[in-house]
């Protein structure tokens, strides 16, 4: 009875994690291509991920909706991206800005997986 019960609160506590962003995956990295119906990012550990766009996917600089052509390669990118089988489809786009509050200096380094300390 207690493992039952340790059970049903584990997965009380972990359930709204794993729902908060309604099961989508998380590509952030930097923009190597882009294409009308593809966006090509490498993340921070070098690993390369490919998002399909489509009419529905949004585009974000910050606050400001902008269209896909304004995206770059260079452009630091988070993609929230629904999966199915093994193809990425991008519902939302966000593009960093320059004047992120607290975000300075090189940050090629940075991990963000959650984990203690940055690469040197």
């Amino acid at each position: 009875m207690k493992r039952l019960l340790a059970l049903l609160l584990t997965i009380g506590l972990f359930a709204p994690a794993a729902f908060a962003h309604n099961g989508e995956h998380h590509i952030m990295g930097t923009v190597v291509s882009v294409t009308q119906s593809a966006v090509t990012v490498k993340e921070m550990d070098g690993s390369i991920h490919k998002a399909i766009l489509n009419a529905k996917t949004r585009f974000l600089r910050g606050t400001d909706v902008i269209t896909a052509k304004e995206v770059k390669p260079g452009d630091r990118v988070v993609i929230h991206a629904t999966e199915a089988g093994k193809v990425m489809t991008a519902t939302e786009v966000k593009i960093g800005t320059m004047n992120m509050k607290g975000m300075k200096g090189d940050m090629s380094g940075m991990k963000m997986d959650g984990g203690s300390e940055a690469k040197p």
